[in-house]
């Protein structure tokens, strides 16, 4: 049975608690996320390489590409109304994952005629690859502890959705990258060394170079700060196995 507020009947398990502490509920859903990590990270890379496909596969290909995603896409969304259900606190929990929510919904617009429109100015495309690069990272700092090995992780989805997104936005432009392959490449050297290989020929594509760049910036203090608290601390031990009487 749901609890339910005597003064006005309604099910308080569709209010949201006021404090930021995890429930109950949540932390059920917690459990059942960690269950079906490794089965939803195998769907995460295999949709996130579906979507690299579609983007150079052929066009007789697109239907099966397009009933294999949206398949994948279903298992997605049973797994979230199951956390919802498991959860206890709806809106709650809406609140704390609603990038997943975004990025849930903008799958099903490409299925609406009335978004045509977003397709011919790139926005669904766009918005696919990086809701599957935001499912990959989130998939990544779940199974992975280690911070480097999440750095990692994260690195190489942020390399192969950049290069997506560069494609996407500059395909068909004149002076643009004409290759997927290029196009990677292009964002490796930029997340990685922040280093500009190619110039985008668009406002879009600057501006993802802009954010790659950045990233590249974080990526080096995170490592720089990661291996001097790891030296730090084997200082440390060294000194103080030395100061133990022997």
């Amino acid at each position: 049975m749901t609890d339910k507020d005597t003064s006005t009947g309604i099910d308080a398990s569709f209010d949201p608690e006021p404090d930021d502490e995890p429930s109950e509920g949540e932390r059920r859903a917690t459990v059942l996320e960690r269950r079906l990590d490794i089965p939803m990270a195998v769907l995460a890379l295999v949709w996130a390489l579906l979507v690299a496909y579609e983007l150079i596969a052929p066009r007789e290909q697109l239907d099966i590409l397009v009933l294999v995603g949206n398949v994948i896409w279903v298992v997605f969304v049973l797994e979230f109304l199951a956390k919802i259900a498991v959860s206890r606190h709806p809106l709650r929990f809406l609140r704390r994952k609603w990038p997943s929510v975004v990025f849930l919904v903008l799958p099903a617009l490409r299925m609406l005629r009335v978004v045509r429109a977003l397709r011919a100015v790139r926005v669904l495309p766009a918005a696919r690859v990086v809701g599957s690069s935001y499912r990959a990272v989130g998939t990544a700092s779940g199974l992975l502890t280690g911070r480097l090995q999440f750095l990692g992780a994260a690195t190489v989805v942020v390399v192969f959705g950049g290069g997506q997104l560069l494609f996407v936005l500059e395909r068909g432009r004149t002076g643009a990258l004409t290759a997927l392959g290029d196009a990677l490449w292009w964002s490796a050297n930029v997340s990685i060394a922040s280093n500009l290989v190619y110039e985008p020929v668009t406002l879009a594509g600057r501006l993802l170079a802009i954010v790659l760049s950045a990233y590249a910036v974080v990526v080096f203090a995170s490592l720089a700060a990661t291996l001097g608290a790891y030296f730090m601390e084997s200082r440390q031990e060294r000194a103080a196995e030395e100061e133990e009487p022997g």
